[in-house]
């Protein structure tokens, strides 16, 4: 793996294929489809990968949703647009790609959301800690839409203008092929081109505030309805994926926070997660979910008697995009994603869970709604 530059977003970058070799790139060609009577070209473009190194087609721009800093790191929600096309990378998994029938990658026009994961788990010090940095990792690109991964492999199109490039396409079942190196461009390659120098400052979220929770493996938040579960007729908590809604706002406070008390959350504190929309408290179930993967999560009316631990890796106040653990007081679980969808089946929807055992589903971020 070569050393790398500081990576941020807003700064011309290029995605290397770690099997192949071969560099993402977005082609001139417009894509053709084939039916029963004949063939159309689409307002959509080929997205393919080449050895070639020094090709402004193979230049991206990464975006963050919601920035509080200009460095990518994992976790994080990004666009990826093509800097020869000023297009944006897309996954659409309603549509078969034309070589291997997996899910179809191209270039469009609106933005198209992906969460940067790791490789391999984060943790590090026995889970004390976590390493968010890309730095010299491999790192997948997922989609927050529909959950497949960039994907690319040794297969080549097989429409003619496009013939020479290695499909790319979407892929669910993660394995090495969809496993991408961030490489920066070097200053002296884009003479031409213009970085637009962003400053963020940290955003702290205090006590009171209306919130999204995101899970930071998925990119997927929190989310709750008036739906219940019929298994035990409380109502459902489950993950939705995007676009957000109102059904993803809660609202944090601590726990019997003193009348002096400056709202700041921090490290260890005890908090409690209110519904907007429906006024419910989260909490955990004495039963397993639907899919048995971990206890039920569910909404209560009322506020509950003990609320949930805020279990972060850095003493200082929670702020947006910090990663954290929800931890039950008294049950040592912790709150997750869990990979099987809801017992309501609605939509793509998936079950929120605790588990006794923490990993990265477990890792959460914060989202400040602005009234």
């Amino acid at each position: 793996m070569d050393q790398q530059l500081n990576i941020q977003q807003g700064k011309l970058l290029q995605l290397r294929h770690v099997t192949t070799q071969q560099y993402l790139k977005g082609t001139i060609h417009f894509v053709i489809e084939k039916n029963l009577f004949g063939q159309k070209e689409l307002d959509e473009y080929y997205l393919g990968t080449t050895p070639k190194e020094d090709d402004f087609y193979t230049y991206f721009i990464l975006e963050k949703y919601q920035p509080t800093n200009n460095d990518l790191e994992l976790g994080d929600i990004v666009s990826i647009q093509n800097y020869g096309q000023q297009q944006f990378v897309r996954l659409n998994s309603s549509k078969k790609s034309e070589v291997t029938q997996q899910c179809y990658a191209y270039l469009g026009d609106e933005k198209h959301y992906f969460v940067i994961q790791p490789e391999k788990d984060i943790f590090i010090n026995n889970c004390n800690a976590i390493d968010t940095s890309i730095s010299n990792k491999y790192v997948r690109f997922t989609s927050i839409d529909n959950g497949y991964s960039l994907h690319s492999h040794l297969r080549t199109y097989k429409s003619e203008n496009v013939s020479q490039y290695n499909e790319v396409t979407g892929y669910k079942n993660c394995d090495k092929n969809d496993l991408w190196e961030i490489i920066p461009v070097h200053e002296n390659k884009t003479k031409n081109f213009a970085h637009k120098v962003q400053t963020f400052e940290p955003i702290q979220i205090n006590s009171g505030n209306t919130i999204i929770i995101r899970n930071f493996w998925t990119g997927w938040s929190l989310h709750s309805h008036k739906t219940c579960y019929k298994s035990t007729k409380d109502q459902e908590v489950s993950l939705f994926s995007y676009p957000r809604d109102q059904n993803d706002y809660w609202i944090i406070t601590k726990f019997n926070s003193k009348e002096k008390d400056d709202g700041t959350l921090r490290k260890n504190d005890e908090i409690l997660l209110q519904h907007n929309q429906t006024k419910k408290f989260l909490a955990c179930s004495n039963v397993q979910s639907y899919s048995q993967s971990g206890f039920q999560v569910y909404g209560l009316e009322g506020k509950p008697m003990k609320g949930f631990l805020l279990s972060e890796f850095e003493n200082s106040p929670l702020r947006v995009n910090q990663p954290f653990l929800i931890k039950h007081l008294t049950k040592d679980l912790y709150l997750s994603q869990s990979n099987f969808q809801t017992e309501s089946k609605i939509g793509t929807q998936q079950e929120a869970v605790f588990v006794e055992k923490f990993n990265g589903l477990c890792l959460w971020v914060l989202e400040l709604i602005t009234k």
